[in-house]
């Protein structure tokens, strides 16, 4: 009797085990966490946002500071995601209806004042896929995973006709969890 119990025990274990490695959940990381970069005219600060409720990297938060004393106008025509040194297609972000982009469209430039920080959460137009789920917001679209690799942006900004461009890249990697 008492190596009947064991026996099942054993089995009982080795299945529990079985299942639990077989259900291996990839938990994605970024390094480093928060990308900053630095030059005379700006600060940029470029960190991967998980999905809520989720282990992988869906957009990025963008912090942009000012350093000069005259207006910056980041240009969203020219800036483009990157993936593993290769453009990737133009950023969306956050809160992004029809109307906002073609006004982007027809004004690529915006603005940031002397001194003044922006923030804004952006990701990969190549990675956004349709939702068929409307919001109240009548926002239709799920955003993809940002894949293992090195991801980023090809940022470019400019002022009195001259043309700053920077890249800023992270890299995300793929771990089982």
């Amino acid at each position: 009797m008492m190596h009947k119990q064991w026996a099942w025990g054993i089995i009982f274990i080795w299945l529990a085990l079985t299942v639990t490695g077989c259900a291996a959940v990839e938990v994605y990381s970024s390094s480093p966490a928060v990308q900053k970069m630095s030059n005379d005219y700006f600060n940029v600060e470029l960190e991967p946002q998980l999905q809520e409720g989720q282990n992988f990297f869906t957009s990025f938060r963008f912090v942009f500071t000012n350093k000069t004393k005259k207006d910056l106008h980041v240009d969203w025509e020219n800036t483009f995601y990157l993936l593993n040194g290769r453009r990737g297609g133009r950023f969306l972000w956050e809160g992004v209806d029809w109307e906002a982009l073609k006004k982007i469209r027809k004004e690529p430039l915006v603005p940031v004042a002397a001194g003044d920080t922006v923030t804004a959460v952006i990701f990969p137009k190549s990675l956004v896929g349709r939702s068929k789920i409307g919001t109240t917001t009548g926002l239709k679209y799920t955003r993809g995973a940002l894949p293992a690799g090195e991801n980023g942006m090809f940022l470019v900004v400019r002022q009195n006709g001259r043309e700053i461009r920077e890249k800023i890249i992270v890299k995300i990697e793929a771990q089982e969890g």
